[in-house]
């Protein structure tokens, strides 16, 4: 066996329990920074065992990994719990790719991104067999009779335990004597089978994937390849692109051309006949999605696959469609967005209508930030979108929002008497300083949700569950 392979088996097995504990059978509060700064200890164990040097001056993406991390400590929004995980995992995996060397992109470009896919999802499956692998290695270092008995004691143990188990279950349903003496052992020895089996379980799941994605840092030295990251693939002709886009760009004409009054209506603060400002509201959002979709689709067809052989005349008509799609694009998401802040101010904000309100804002830069680089190639598009993406994720996480809607719609429910209770139903505790505002003027209305955030603050026993939001709400209910 190598010493780094069995170096690196100690240390995952360690990382293995750690994180077993903290997050899978704790809590996904103060336990992810904690867990994360265990990752990073056996990732500068992992390099000084490879004797290779991290440079802090290059490590820029550990500034989101952190403030992502600390979001756990401070908030405790479910949704945004989820979406913080897999922005947390894509962030540390691309953060580990690149600085052990494997990420074969330049940085922040969009093919970089592209290897989360193989570093972060394939790479820990390929290698999932590999520790038995070394296992097996180390066994045949060793003298044949000695490794004969050893391995042969293993397979015993891996076949009789799980028979020996349910011949137990079986034997002590069927004699009640036998049953008493099994109890009394479990008793004696305070044995909590299932405790055991549940963390056997979890600690393979865990382990040989991690050791997998550890092993591949070892072993994978592919070096950045920047010049087939330049290459251009053209694969589709430019006079059928060109044609299906005009097509396509004739009949977005004539259906704003149609549909001009419907859409400007929401920017003078109308609501057209035979629409509610809701069904007005979500039909602009899903108008905006899927032609959004195809439009983005059109344009990287037109801008990165499309055949120009070099022609100047080719690459100006490009521009110009990219440019047209562009600007319908965004005509349509500020429309979208508009209708939205129609139905706010009607009738208040839900945690949903914020989500969707960023979701659009997102979209609008996203565009803009297409339309620079059609016509600036040196801009960099993927690294700029990327930077406003995590600046309003993390701004979006920050602002506390579950607060900022609670106070506003205890605002608006006590000075112009609007029903804004049920928008708390989708809140996390944060939003329960405010409820108890509303609960001060509207006890009977209040009584059943503040019992429900009760149990939502109390059911949170567990130590790796903690964060401030559980913290001030327990205290806000036991200072009542």
């Amino acid at each position: 066996m190598k010493e780094q392979d069995g170096k690196s088996i100690i240390g995952v097995a360690i990382g293995t329990i750690l994180f077993m504990e903290l997050l899978t059978l704790g809590g996904w509060g103060i336990a992810v920074p904690i867990a994360v700064i265990i990752y990073y200890i056996l990732i500068l164990w992992q390099s000084k065992i490879l004797m290779i040097k991290q440079n802090i001056t290059t490590n820029i993406l550990l500034i989101p990994i952190a403030m992502t991390a600390l979001c756990f400590v401070f908030f405790d929004n479910t949704l945004l719990k989820s979406l913080n995980i897999l922005f947390l995992y894509g962030l540390i995996v691309l953060n580990t790719s690149q600085q052990f060397g494997i990420n074969r992109f330049e940085f922040l470009s969009f093919r970089w991104f592209l290897e989360l896919v193989p570093i972060g999802i394939l790479m820990p499956l390929e290698n999932m067999g590999q520790p038995i692998n070394v296992v097996k290695k180390e066994m045949k270092e060793r003298s044949k009779d000695s490794n004969n008995v050893i391995f042969k004691v293993l397979i015993g143990l891996l076949i009789g335990l799980p028979i020996v188990f349910i011949a137990t279950i079986l034997l002590m349903n069927t004699d009640v004597a036998f049953e008493s003496i099994i109890t009394l052992i479990f008793e004696k020895f305070d044995f909590d089978l299932m405790w055991i089996l549940q963390r056997i379980i979890f600690s393979i799941i865990i382990f040989f994937p991690l050791y997998g994605f550890f092993y591949g840092l070892r072993n994978k030295k592919d070096k950045t390849n920047e010049q087939k990251e330049k290459n251009k693939i053209q694969i589709f002709d430019f006079i059928i692109v060109i044609t299906v886009t005009s097509f396509l760009c004739v009949v977005y004409m004539m259906y704003c051309l149609s549909q001009l009054t419907y859409f400007i209506s929401a920017f003078k603060g109308i609501l057209p006949a035979d629409y509610t400002f809701a069904a007005y509201a979500r039909k602009g959002f899903f108008e905006c999605i899927p032609l959004g979709s195809i439009n983005l689709l059109i344009i990287m067809v037109l801008t990165l696959f499309t055949k120009t052989e070099n022609s100047k005349k080719k690459g100006n008509l490009i521009k110009g469609y990219t440019s047209y799609l562009v600007a319908f694009t965004l005509f349509l998401v500020i429309s979208a967005f508009s209708k939205m802040w129609l139905y706010i101010s009607a009738y208040g904000i839900t945690i949903m209508r914020v989500y969707v309100s960023w979701f659009l804002i997102v979209g609008c830069i996203t565009l803009l930030f297409i339309g620079i680089k059609t016509y600036y190639s040196k801009f960099k598009l993927t690294k700029n979108i990327f930077m406003v993406f995590t600046i309003m994720f993390l701004g979006l996480n920050y602002a506390n929002i579950d607060y900022r809607i609670a106070e506003y719609d205890a605002q608006l429910y006590k000075t112009e008497n609007v029903n804004t209770i049920s928008a708390f139903d989708e809140l996390s505790n944060s939003a329960l300083e405010p409820l108890i505002k509303i609960s001060d003027i509207d006890k009977d209305n209040t009584k059943l949700i503040i019992k429900k955030y009760e149990n939502r603050v109390y059911g949170k026993t567990k130590w790796q569950d903690w964060n401030v939001t559980n913290y001030k709400a327990r205290e806000i209910l036991e200072n009542r």
